[in-house]
């Protein structure tokens, strides 16, 4: 039987290799035939994550390119979750701390970014079943994302070259369907407000009047209350108009 030292560092020892079998050798007694299958089954399954969660971004890189990267992230990058499920958004890290050894475009996290937040929306919780209060509150899949390209016009048809903030809505609907908008600056800030904590609906739209330093308040809250009717139809935002 092993002792626990000599097997801990085996196990350091094979996991390493099965990472990175070109650089780290493997260890005396692992028939190489089974270490290859397994690295191989274990790299394919991780790409399989990244690959259905990242369609655009793999799209603007050849397949050797893209699998590269995906070795890099399979290689060397320490994921401390257990879960699959959680793969991409570990990815999404990755390629922002080594964006510039990786040699990618300068807008690549951000898009990585936009593309993992449609798993993040589908897989948010469902909020308990209550009756509509006279406070408001975002839906628990409400995402109110800014960004400094324009990630969600990013294409194999186009690649901005210069910086253009933009503001995104994303939330999942009634039907469960993951929907996107794209929203301005002022939509972002209210709904940066009804995160902080539930608030009237006079108290929501005073605070991003005087947030925003608007001219005209009466003009924020006619416009305000129309936008919450509609998000609250939307069920982007929970509670009533009062």
């Amino acid at each position: 039987m092993m002792r626990s030292g000599k097997l801990q560092e085996f196990q350091q020892a094979f996991s390493g290799h099965l990472r990175s079998p070109g650089r780290i050798r493997r260890p005396i007694g692992v028939p190489k035939r089974a270490a290859d299958i397994y690295s191989g089954l274990l790299f394919n399954n991780i790409c399989g994550f990244i690959d259905a969660c990242f369609p655009v971004a793999r799209s603007l890189m050849s397949e050797r390119r893209w699998r590269n990267l995906c070795r890099r992230f399979f290689s060397d990058y320490a994921s401390h979750t257990p879960y699959f499920s959680r793969v991409p958004e570990q990815f999404v890290n990755f390629v922002n701390q080594q964006v510039i050894s990786l040699r990618v475009p300068a807008w690549m996290p951000e898009l990585l970014h936009y593309e993992w937040i449609e798993l993040e929306v589908d897989t948010a919780p469902n909020p308990p079943a209550s009756e509509p209060s006279q406070l408001l509150t975002l839906d628990p899949s409400v995402r109110s994302l800014r960004y400094e390209w324009p990630v969600h016009r990013i294409s194999s048809d186009y690649r901005p070259r210069k910086m253009q903030r933009t503001y995104l809505l994303v939330h999942r609907n009634r039907e469960l369907k993951v929907c996107f908008l794209e929203i301005n600056e002022v939509t972002a800030a209210l709904l940066s407000i009804l995160v902080e904590s539930p608030k009237s609906t006079a108290n929501a739209l005073s605070l991003v009047a005087g947030r925003l330093g608007y001219p005209d308040p009466d003009v924020m809250h006619i416009h305000g209350r129309q936008l919450l009717a509609d998000f609250i139809n939307r069920d982007i935002v929970i509670g009533k108009l009062v």
